[in-house]
Parts: C-alpha cells; sequence; structure tokens
C-alpha cells in the first residue's frame, strides 16, 4: 500500500477574506428568546365567547359560504388557559365532514363543526383593510 498524504488548506489560501463581521447569531438567538418570552407574558388572556349550537354555526357557515361574507371563527380549543384569536376567514366549501376555510392571508386550512366555538360576521370593510 502506497502511503498518502492530508494537506490542510485554510479559507484564506484560497483568497477569503474575513470582513470583520461580528457573528452574532448565538446572541441574536438568546435576545430573541428573551423577547418572545416578555411578549408572551404580555398576552391579555383570550376569553371564550358564547358557545353556540352546532344548528347555529352550521346554519351562519350557509349563509356566509352562499353570501361569500367573511366570518371570525372562534375555535373550541383552549391553550394555556386561554382561546386562540378568532380566525378571519371565508368558507371556501364542505366536504368529507370537513369545513373548508380561505384565511385572510390567503391560506387554506379546515375544520370540524365541532371544533367550532363561535362564529360570527365580520365586518366585510375589515376584511378588505379599508376605512369607513
Amino acid at each position: 500500500m502506497g502511503t498518502f498524504n492530508i494537506t490542510n488548506f485554510t479559507p484564506e489560501q484560497f483568497g477569503y477574506q474575513d470582513r470583520g463581521i461580528m457573528k452574532w447569531q448565538g446572541m441574536i438567538l438568546a435576545d430573541q428568546t428573551d423577547a418572545l418570552k416578555r411578549i408572551d407574558s404580555e398576552i391579555t388572556e383570550i376569553e371564550g365567547k358564547e358557545e353556540m349550537s352546532e344548528i347555529e354555526i352550521s346554519q351562519i357557515l350557509h349563509n356566509a359560504f352562499v353570501s361569500e361574507s367573511p366570518l371570525l371563527i372562534q375555535a373550541n380549543v383552549i391553550r394555556n388557559g386561554s382561546y386562540y384569536r378568532d380566525l378571519e376567514c371565508k368558507v371556501a366549501g364542505y366536504s368529507n365532514g370537513r369545513i373548508h376555510l380561505r384565511l385572510k392571508d390567503g391560506r387554506k386550512t379546515s375544520c370540524l363543526l365541532e371544533e367550532i366555538r363561535n362564529v360570527e360576521y365580520m365586518e366585510p370593510l375589515s376584511w378588505y383593510d379599508k376605512k369607513a
């Protein structure tokens, strides 16, 4: 067997010049983590709205679908003692037992009827981010 020579090169030998920029990634992550903890502690608790019956929810969802009206939907889910923010959406359809929703930001999602706590009509001008 022959012998092998291992040659190590440094980036500088290939023409790399360090621009003197400090590597902040580690410190930024720690700062971001602290900021997120502060924000979480400042978030106000979201109260549960009146729990509606599935019939009431179904009627509003159907009317909103037909009229293409925007809705505010509160999920029947509690996380850390608080409900999630209302979902700003329009009903895109219904299939396989799931209600398909188009969110205000363009994303799509779906849910089951029993996952909805409360639904109400959203001010149409708010959907389009227009002032009255």
